[in-house]
Order: structure tokens, then sequence, then C-alpha cells
């Protein structure tokens, strides 16, 4: 390489002349490196200076430092000019689920329409699947419900509120999700649910009136419960090939008409959890208290018991009958007698000590017992009743053990009083703890 041009502005000695020409082989390598980066892609870079270590000039390097840490920062927080010919950012995912749902629940208002608008009996499967698509849009709407807004007032016909969010559900643009809030949307899945279930041609059987539970206490608007429960065992049947349809007076005492324990207990549940004490009152009046009830609890779970009792006269004979044969002590006819009359007096003491075990229990009860001079009968028939009270009063009263007996209040004294007229007891004070 040619150094006479760069060397001759001034005079070096001959020790110092190799030191000047590497000085001037780095300016001509940074100069050319610097010259070369903008034209030259990154593949092509990489193949030419394979073998070789060349160092790119500090101020290329910070530039190209800055531009990186720029498109990263954009990255983070979304900023779209600073990344030119990039597409718009997808809209938030909780706007694309309200919208998604907004659809839905207008999708569920057209197929409820052609029902509540016809007069034709509807099936029941129309109905439950109707009530489970409003539950399946109903557990989305409870997490994305607005915690800030606040909680709607229960209502159980038409309100404004319900109004107001029928009206928006109705004219919703598709293109603004966010002008129908979740609260209002479950206000009018809750109404929507309610004048389904009103309906005159919709006949309540045990499926809907789960289906419309659940979605009511997913929904925490449990106050219509108690009225559906009484229309569940007096509703007017309507006759099937009527039209328009006719109606037969239910009979309400009938065992169908009993309210099913889980379903009760699911709505007693969310009666608690609302803090309405009259309305988990009203649901152990319109389900355990029925007349219903105790008919389907002595038919499903006294009946068997009874029957094989019934039958045991019978079983025993012919097992004293193969008794009497094994002996020879005796007239086989007198055996027959004696084994007959053993059999039948363990089998009747077995179960008049197991009858009074099972009524006269008390391990489960923990607040509300039975008054003194209540029939085993009763106890044992009433014992789902008193269960739900005793569920109530451990609600509204003191969780400490040790304060119970210290409630005080319109409420409480109410209780105190509901509980005293049905033959229960609240806090029997020879119960209490450190009372024994």
């Amino acid at each position: 390489m040619n150094t006479a041009p760069a060397l001759r502005s001034f005079a070096v000695c001959q020790l110092c002349q190799p030191a000047a020409r590497a000085a001037v082989r780095r300016q001509w390598r940074y100069a050319s490196t610097a010259a070369a980066l903008p034209t030259t892609s990154r593949p092509q870079q990489q193949n030419a200076q394979r073998g070789t270590i060349h160092r790119v000039p500090r101020n290329v390097a910070q530039k190209e430092e800055a531009r990186v840490a720029q498109q990263s920062l954009a990255r983070r927080k979304g900023d779209e000019e600073l990344r030119p010919g990039q597409n718009r950012a997808a809209p938030s995912r909780a706007a694309v689920v309200d919208a998604e749902h907004v659809r839905t629940i207008q999708r569920i208002d057209g197929l409820a329409k052609e029902v509540l608008s016809s007069e034709a009996i509807p099936s029941e499967e129309a109905v439950v699947q109707l009530l489970e698509q409003c539950t399946s849009v109903a557990r989305a709407l409870v997490g994305h419900e607005d915690e800030s807004s606040p909680t709607p007032q229960e209502t159980t016909g038409s309100s404004n509120a319900t109004t107001t969010a029928a009206s928006s559900l109705l004219s919703l643009d598709a293109k603004r999700p966010s002008s129908v809030s979740a609260a209002q949307l479950i206000a009018h899945l809750s109404d929507l649910a309610y004048r389904l279930l009103t309906h005159p041609p919709v006949f309540i059987t045990s499926q809907i009136l789960a289906a419309y539970t659940t979605l009511q206490s997913l929904l925490q608007r449990p106050s219509t419960l108690a009225e559906i429960f009484h229309l569940y065992a007096h509703k007017p049947v309507p006759r099937p090939n009527t039209s328009p349809p006719t109606y037969s007076t239910p009979n309400p005492r009938k065992v169908s008409a009993a309210i099913p324990t889980t379903i009760a207990n699911t709505a007693l549940t969310a009666a608690i959890r609302a803090h309405d004490l009259s309305l988990a009152l009203s649901l152990i009046e319109t389900s355990f208290r029925a007349p219903a009830f105790r008919r389907s609890k002595i038919l499903r779970r006294a009946a068997p018991p009874l029957l094989g009792f019934a039958l045991a006269p019978l079983a025993a004979w012919a097992g004293a009958s193969q008794l009497a044969t094994y002996q020879s002590t005796m007239d086989p006819s007198h055996a027959t007698g004696l084994a007959f009359a053993g059999i039948l007096t363990y089998i009747g003491a077995t179960a008049t000590v197991g009858a009074v075990a099972v009524t006269t229990s008390n391990d489960q009860m923990d607040r509300v017992t039975w008054a003194t001079g209540m029939p085993l009968r009763e106890r044992w028939i009433r014992e789902e009743e008193r269960a739900a009270v005793d569920r109530v009063a451990g609600a509204w009263g003191f969780a400490d053990a040790g304060r119970r007996g210290e409630e005080e209040g319109a409420e409480w004294e109410g209780l105190r009083e509901w509980i005293g007229v049905r033959g229960m007891v609240l806090d029997r004070v020879e119960l209490m703890e450190g009372m024994e």
C-alpha cells in the first residue's frame, strides 16, 4: 500500500513510520466500512467479512443500538407510528368478548320471542335449551361484570332498569359493544328467563325448574325463585293437542308437584348469599313445607322399608317351616310356630330400635332443634325443613359459637318467632356450648 501521499504533510523518523502507516490503514478501513454499511445487506456483509474482523465506527453502532431499542419500545407499547407498514392492532379481548356476548343474547332473544309470541305449547327440550344458552352466556358475563358499576336492584317483573337494558340491547350497534354494560345484560337475561317460565303455554317441568334455578343463582338474582316454586305446583297445565290451548287445574298436593331437594337447596344458598331473609323463608315454605314434599318423601324413603316390613311375616313363616324340619324333639307344627314367633320378635325389635335411633338423632342439629313433644314421625318427615331453617339461622347469627344467644334486632326476633310457631326452638339453652 502506498502511504507516501498521506505522509507528505508531516515529517517522521524511520522508527515512527510503521505506526503512522497503521493509523492510516485504520482510517481507510473505517471509511470503507461506513460507506458500505447502508447499501450492503447483512448476509452480503457476512460473506465479505468472513475470516476477518472489522470494527464498526462508534457513531454507527450507537445509531443501530438506538434504532433497535426504539423498535423494542414500540413493540411493548403498541405504538404503530414507530413501525410503519404494520397493520393496526386488533381490538382488546374484552371488547371482542362483549360483542360476542351481545350477538349471542340477540340470537337468544330471537328464539325466545318465537316462544313468547306463539300460543303453541313449546317442547321441554326447546325451553331447556334456551335456559342453558342463557346460562352459558351468564357464566362469562358474571366474570366480566364491571365492579365499579353499582349492582342493579333485583326485580320480580319488568322494571326501568330491565326496560333500559332491553331497549339498549335491541338498538345496539355491533361496532360499539361497550354501549351495554355487563350488569344490563345480566338484568336482561334474568328478566327473559322469568318471562319465559311465566308464559302460560310453558309447562314447568323439573328439568326446566333446575335450569332456571341454576341461571338465577348464577346471576345472583334469586328474588323470583319463590314465585316460580309456587307456579311449579299451582300453574295451570296446558292440555296437549289443543289450539288455542286449554288449561286444567293441577293438584298441588300430588307427589309430582314436590320441589326436588337439590333444587331447593340451590335456591336457598342463593337467597342466603343475597342476604334476603324473607326470600329464604319463602323458599322453605314453598319447597320443604309443601304437602307435596312430605308425600314425596314418604313414598320415596318410607315406602320401601314399610313394604319390606309387610312382607317380613311371609318370609319368617317360610324360614320357620324350613327350620322345623331340622329337629326331632317336638312336633313340626309346634316348632314352626316357635321359630316364626322368634323371627318376628327379632325383626320387630330391631326395626323399632332403628326407627327410634333415626328419628331421635340430633348430631346434625346446630342451632335449631325440635320442641318438646314433637312426634317422632313429624321429626323424620320434616327433617329437611329443620335443616334448611338451621342453615338460615346459622347464616344470620354470629359465627362465633361463644357469642350465640347475643343476637338482636327485628330480623332476628322475627326469625325466632317464625321458628317457634312451627314446632322448633332456636338456641335451646341446655344444648348451647358451656350450658350442659
